[in-house]
């Protein structure tokens, strides 16, 4: 609830810098995210897309003015996707294969 929606974070954010969407900012999630567990609303494709953009890379933290601690809402956010969306197949194979290889870097050889 300390998040301003002053922008700075968008100026950081390598996602939105790239796709150049409002929803691909930590702004843009951070309504998405209090859409969702404030109206206790199941989690969308349209919202799992945009918050698995998400690179966790902190650098919107860093310049919030506001010391929004937007890891922490991602954190919960995610988890709540976790445990109420069916993510398609696909995307259940790839993400068990990513899950199963790179923790292991030798079954890359």
């Amino acid at each position: 609830r300390t998040c301003v929606h002053c922008g700075f974070c968008t100026a950081t954010c390598p996602t939105y810098l790239l796709l150049g969407d409002e929803l691909d900012s930590p702004r843009g999630r951070i309504y998405l995210i209090k859409d969702m567990l404030e109206g206790g609303k199941q989690a969308t494709g349209e919202v799992v897309k945009h918050l698995d953009r998400c690179l966790s890379c902190l650098s919107c933290m860093t310049t919030c003015p506001s010391g929004v601690h937007y890891m922490h809402l991602v954190d919960h956010a995610r988890a709540h996707i976790e445990h109420g969306y069916t993510r398609p197949l696909g995307d259940r194979l790839m993400r068990g294969l990513l899950a199963f290889v790179l923790p292991y870097p030798q079954r890359f050889k």
